[in-house]
Formats: structure tokens, C-alpha cells, sequence
């Protein structure tokens, strides 16, 4: 048998669950900002991938990427399921009058000082600079591979999470009544 006829073993699903589980949770909750829904879409998440494990093919795509993109189809099923008020827009929020923060349930539930911040800096980001974060720092994607995702190049990328992180250190000043 040569090399490329070789057949990849595959771990048991219960360790691509408990490696994923995190990593699947934070970048879905990333980009919905709500708990429930981030916890019904990573529940859908790991049910499809289990039913499709037997398809998997490792030479294709990693476990996490695969993973990712099943959870990128469950939440925008879910948004075409559901356009109810239960998934967290700022643009909701501020035809509503509301501020970001203020009668807002999800950060309510939030206790830990840190993660309330980060909430409220990610409340203030459009949908594709969540996702820029997510790819980068959740999924720990290089510029290259962000790059080719986005049909950009890794150096225009690059320059994108610089001004993404600036713009979230000045929002974070704002939350925090400081200046960066």
C-alpha cells in the first residue's frame, strides 16, 4: 500500500467532543452573544457531526475546521428558523432605543468582571469583525489561512485585526471610562 492509498485512523467521537467542545462554544457564542442559543447551536453542532463522523475525512479538512463549518451551517439555518429577538443584534437594540448593556438579559447572567467587558465590547462589533476575531483567536487561524478564507491577502488581513483590536482597545476605553 503506498502513501497515498493510506487511510487516516480516526480518534473515537468522545475525544473529538471533549478536545472541540470549548473551542466550538466560544466561537459560536462569539458571533450570537446569547447562551441559550449558543448552547442549542453547539447541542445541533456535535449531533450532525456525530451522524456524519463515518463521512469524515481527515485528509480533507482537520476535526476542527470540520466542526466549524457545521456549526457555521447550524447557526445560519438557525437564522433563517428564527428571526425572533432571541438572537442579539445591536441594531435591535438601538431602534429599540436601549443601550448596550443596560436591560440587556445576556449580561445580566454574566458574573465574572472580565468576560462582562469583553461582552460589551463584542456587542459593539459588526458580525464580520466578531468573525475576524473568531477565526483568529478561536479558531487560531494564521493570517494565510484567514487570507485565503476571505479571498484577501494574509498582509491585508493582518492589517485588519491590527485596526480590529485597536477599535476594541478604544471600546473597551469607552465601557471603562478610560482612553487608550
Amino acid at each position: 500500500m503506498n502513501r497515498l492509498t493510506k487511510t487516516i485512523p480516526k480518534k473515537p467521537f468522545e475525544e473529538v467532543y471533549a478536545e472541540n467542545y470549548r473551542r466550538i462554544y466560544n466561537a459560536v457564542y462569539m458571533r450570537l452573544l446569547n447562551r441559550d442559543n449558543t448552547e442549542d447551536v453547539v447541542q445541533e453542532t456535535f449531533v450532525k457531526a456525530l451522524k456524519a463522523y463515518d463521512r469524515f475525512d481527515p485528509k480533507i479538512a482537520s476535526i476542527p475546521t470540520w466542526l466549524n463549518r457545521i456549526a457555521a451551517n447550524a447557526m445560519t439555518d438557525r437564522f433563517r428558523r428564527d428571526r425572533s429577538d432571541k438572537l442579539i443584534s445591536l441594531d435591535d437594540y438601538m431602534e429599540k432605543g436601549l443601550e448596550t448593556g443596560k436591560e440587556d438579559p445576556e449580561l445580566a447572567r454574566i458574573t465574572d468582571n472580565n468576560s462582562r467587558e469583553l461582552y460589551a465590547i463584542l456587542t459593539k462589533l459588526k458580525d464580520e469583525e466578531r468573525e475576524l476575531l473568531v477565526m483568529r483567536f478561536v479558531l487560531e487561524l494564521s493570517y494565510k489561512e484567514m487570507a485565503e478564507r476571505l479571498s484577501s491577502t494574509d498582509r491585508a488581513v493582518a492589517k485588519r485585526v491590527d485596526r480590529l483590536l485597536e477599535k476594541c482597545r478604544r471600546i473597551d476605553g469607552d465601557v471603562n471610562g478610560t482612553t487608550t
